[in-house]
């Protein structure tokens, strides 16, 4: 089992423990079977992002609690310098660096998103709104039933309650994503 989920299933557990809730209570309010969200907290299953951000709402967590253990402390700036963002790896072939993790109370959620070329990736589905701009290569986005074909200097404005998911075409791509929930 890879380290980063089990730390992640380990924080979700003591969260939903110290709120009081049944492993139920937090499936049912999140929407998905309580089997599901058992192999989520044991570590045997990924945590989908949109599910991250559902379970922090639930929990009354910034999403970076349960991604990182750290609760973000800046209310006027947060910087990072260098490309020093908290990096998490969802699943091979795809990662994401967090730009703004010590920011509390934040209303957008700016990362870099890096994919190598590969088909398995899942549709997700979260709140809000998402912007992604790319950086580096070209990546394909399927929203619901249309697929859009962007390259560096393209970008997409979508709403992502609707299923979705970007995809390197060829080679590594990399691209801006800012996600308003």
């Amino acid at each position: 089992m890879d380290n980063q989920i089990k730390a992640i299933a380990d924080r979700l557990k003591e969260l939903r423990t110290f709120n009081e809730f049944s492993e139920s209570v937090v499936a049912g309010k999140i929407g998905v079977p309580e089997a599901e969200y058992k192999e989520y907290e044991s570590g045997n299953r990924d945590i989908p992002i949109g599910v991250i951000y559902n379970l922090a709402a639930v929990l009354d967590v910034e999403p970076t609690v349960i991604i990182t253990g750290k609760h973000p402390e800046e209310v006027t700036a947060c910087v990072f310098y260098d490309g020093a963002g908290t990096v998490v790896q969802r699943f091979p072939g795809y990662r994401y660096m967090s730009l703004a993790d010590g920011f509390k109370n934040k209303q957008m959620k700016p990362m870099i998103v890096t994919v190598e070329p590969n088909d398995s990736t899942e549709l997700l589905v979260h709140g809000g709104q998402e912007f992604n701009y790319v950086l580096e290569g070209k990546i394909r986005v399927v929203i619901g039933d249309r697929e859009y074909y962007l390259r560096q200097g393209d970008g997409v404005y979508f709403d992502p309650n609707v299923p979705h998911a970007q995809y390197a075409m060829s080679d590594r791509a990399r691209f801006l994503t800012v996600i308003n929930e």
